[in-house]
């Protein structure tokens, strides 16, 4: 669903409020030892000698992507040119991994999904794919994988569910009435992601049962974050990278705080029409680490029958939406592979995804269920952040 999006200003901090987190961001009128990087995205941060440069975008993903750098001075870098990097690797991607969308010159997920024979891809769509994979049967529930990209048949119903000319949205401000699907039930899907055939000799894929067909969206934007901030790391670059508000990852010491952490909240996830969004908890990010979160409000309709809830994480044991909480927050070093896990673990019974994530090493997450039931992993105060 979409999120509104809105700008609050205090004294002189900025608060921007989006569906996934808050960034603070302190301004300031006064000069600056560094001269500015660019006049068009830079501005002065909290210290003189700090600017904060950001680039945002909707084109990719579905979503809006932003990019801030924080520039100091040990710092020479040309912002143009990351800024150019940075959408250039979110444009490729989105083509890659679309699964809707045919593009000139490649061949890309809807592609793969449309054709009946072996196909030659590319190395960077080959690899997500590889990925993907090799980590699938890390959660299970009955010898299934709870992460699977062979899901998109069913996907694709439940797609088309939320996006229905039957759907109205006159009910409730913001919120879709549809029909739940009724081709689900009684229906054997092939979704073995092990029918998924990739051979690395002449870089092709192919199914191995017929009416298969693949979903990266379960983790692709994780993907590219991943890809993203592998480069900016190399490059020595401090930054905190926000992909779709529910993938962030923070790069280098933040310049801009005493501490050098980055801050950000996490939003109650809600099913009904807010104006403004509340918080639940307040996190401090260090360098380093990805923050990613699946719920129940990014994506959903209510029954027009019911008003039940049906939201995007569909559980392959069931092909129906699954999980036991309203949204899981997962901190780990990886964004990829953290956005592979918090898609899975949200399909897990609590005391089953407690346990997980309590014996993997370097993961932590926070289970919102309701205003009296929040659920942190044994290692995740760290990352709790209390507002004096």
């Amino acid at each position: 669903m979409k999120k509104l999006f809105i700008t609050i200003s205090i004294l002189i901090i900025t608060i921007t409020l989006s569906s996934c987190n808050l960034i603070v961001s302190p301004t300031t009128t006064s000069s600056s030892a560094v001269d500015s990087p660019n006049a068009d995205y830079c501005v002065l941060g909290q210290y003189d000698d700090v600017y904060l440069c950001e680039k945002k975008t909707t084109s990719y993903f579905d979503t809006t992507v932003s990019l801030k750098l924080y520039y100091d001075e040990n710092d020479n870098y040309d912002v143009l040119e990351i800024f150019d990097y940075f959408e250039d690797t979110l444009e490729t991607y989105h083509q890659y991994l679309d699964k809707y969308n045919e593009y000139l010159g490649i061949n890309n997920v809807y592609t793969i999904n449309h054709s009946d024979e072996p196909l030659v891809i590319e190395e960077i769509l080959f690899g997500a794919i590889e990925f993907a994979l090799d980590n699938d049967n890390l959660i299970t529930k009955d010898d299934i994988p709870l992460f699977d990209i062979a899901l998109g048949p069913v996907l694709e119903i439940w797609h088309d569910a939320r996006n229905s000319d039957d759907c109205s949205n006159t009910t409730e401000m913001g919120i879709s009435y549809c029909p739940v699907p009724t081709e689900i039930d009684g229906v054997t899907f092939n979704i073995n992601p092990s029918d998924i055939i990739l051979n690395s000799s002449n870089m092709t894929i192919d199914f191995a049962s017929e009416n298969m067909s693949i979903d990266l969206g379960g983790y692709g934007k994780g993907y590219v974050t991943k890809v993203i901030s592998d480069h900016l790391d190399t490059l020595n670059i401090k930054y905190l990278l926000n992909v779709g508000n529910s993938n962030v990852f923070a790069g280098g010491t933040n310049p801009n705080s005493e501490d050098g952490y980055y801050y950000i909240a996490l939003i109650k996830p809600v099913t009904e029409f807010q104006l403004i969004n509340e918080y639940f908890q307040y996190i401090q990010m260090p360098s380093g680490i990805a923050l990613v979160t699946s719920g129940v409000n990014q994506r959903y309709f209510k029954d027009v029958v019911t008003s039940e809830i049906y939201h995007h994480i569909i559980d392959p044991t069931t092909y129906y939406p699954g999980g036991y909480c309203k949204s899981i927050t997962i901190v780990y070093p990886d964004s990829a592979m953290a956005d592979l896990l918090s898609t899975a673990i949200f399909l897990l019974p609590l005391d089953e995804a407690l346990e997980f994530v309590n014996n993997y090493e370097d993961l932590e997450a926070v289970w919102y269920v309701d205003d009296d039931n929040i659920i942190y992993s044994d290692g995740f105060d760290q990352y709790v952040y209390l507002l004096e």
